[in-house]
């Protein structure tokens, strides 16, 4: 029931918004614009490879620069990202991958699931055509078979593009709510399964991530395929190989996983250089900035606005929250060498002066 009630409360919030932005949006202040990324966009011109089977959880999407940056210890940077559950078309994070790619980064983009590899030519989806392309084979998913179809296809495509067991590649992962906890739990299978070192990533940084199945709450059909998920991908036992820094990086307003559920499993990731921020909605001016579970996702033009927000907890839209905030995060981390338990935000002004909320810390390791 409070999930019910969080649900209907911030979906009537942001359509409230959403409506007053429309009739007097023009007389309100204006969100932060975005950065200029001019001076970092190395690689402008990319190419995008495509191997695996989409039905068959083995599909990868490879986003390689003609331009790489390799910083100052001569290394290419390479970013494994993992996206949500059921949320494996690239378009929901197209800006996000196209604005890591041309910084110069190759980025593996592996859909885990069957099916959903791409927006479907309509442009709208039933939630019930959703689940048909990714539990179609009927039979009881299992985390750990997304997590090794993830590792499988990751690994094949390092050695497609020339990142081979012998070559030295930076290498980081991100991932947003279930991907959040492949990211977490990835250090652990590339050990266990005895995958190339070079998979091994030097940070993890995460976005909205679920620490499990069970912890996570969405209503209806979706709801319901989240409940059938296996929990089998165990953050007590994976996070013992998190020995790098870690970011998880949490909306305030986020219902799908509220805050309070990482209270205990935050003290199974072994590392002290660990920390988890909190990004809070902000409906100063127009549009507004929602720090719900889809503050990572740029288009969930997918679904009609009023199911996205009743179902995923958010509509997708590139916004402060992502350039600020989650994009900022991992630029800083691989481009600074930035620590992810050591970052700062600077989330800008509105137009008329008045600083846009702040992210805060809300769990610390140490």
């Amino acid at each position: 029931m409070s999930m019910l009630l969080s649900d209907l409360r911030t979906t009537f919030g942001y359509l409230v918004q959403a409506g007053l932005c429309r009739l007097v949006g023009p007389l309100r202040p204006k969100a932060p614009p975005r950065p200029d990324y001019g001076a970092v966009y190395t690689s402008p011109d990319f190419t995008v490879e495509r191997f695996g089977k989409c039905q068959a959880g083995s599909y990868i999407e490879v986003y390689r620069p003609r331009t790489p940056w390799l910083g100052q210890n001569g290394r290419p940077k390479a970013v494994i990202f993992l996206h949500g559950f059921v949320l494996g078309a690239s378009q929901i994070y197209r800006a996000h991958l196209e604005h890591l790619v041309g910084q110069g980064y190759t980025v593996f983009f592996p859909n885990f699931q069957t099916g959903f590899c791409s927006f479907p030519p309509r442009g709208l989806m039933t939630v019930a055509e959703l689940l048909d392309e990714v539990f179609g084979d009927g039979l009881r998913p299992s985390q750990e078979t997304w997590m090794k179809n993830a590792l499988a296809s990751v690994s094949d495509a390092y050695a497609r593009v020339g990142f081979g067991p012998d070559v030295a590649v930076d290498t980081y992962v991100y991932g947003h709510s279930l991907g959040g906890l492949f990211a977490l739990s990835w250090p652990w299978y590339v050990t266990e399964d005895g995958l190339p070192a070079n998979l091994m990533p030097l940070q993890v940084v995460t976005a909205d991530p679920v620490p499990s199945s069970s912890a996570a709450s969405a209503p209806g059909q979706i709801g319901q395929a989240l409940d059938s998920l296996q929990d089998d991908v165990n953050l007590a036992v994976t996070g013992k190989a998190l020995t790098m820094p870690v970011a998880i990086l949490h909306g305030d307003a986020d219902w799908i996983v509220p805050k309070s559920e990482w209270d205990t499993p935050f003290g199974a990731i072994a590392t002290d250089r660990k920390r988890m921020y909190l990004s809070q909605t902000d409906t100063h001016g127009c549009p507004g900035h929602f720090a719900n579970h889809e503050q990572a996702t740029d288009d969930t033009s997918f679904f009609r606005p009023l199911l996205s927000l009743l179902l995923l907890d958010g509509v997708g839209a590139e916004d402060t929250l992502d350039w600020r905030y989650l994009w900022s995060a991992l630029d800083r981390v691989i481009r600074e060498g930035a620590r992810a338990d050591q970052l700062d935000f600077d989330m800008g002004q509105w137009s008329n002066g008045r600083p846009v909320r702040p992210v805060e810390v809300y769990l610390s390791g140490g």
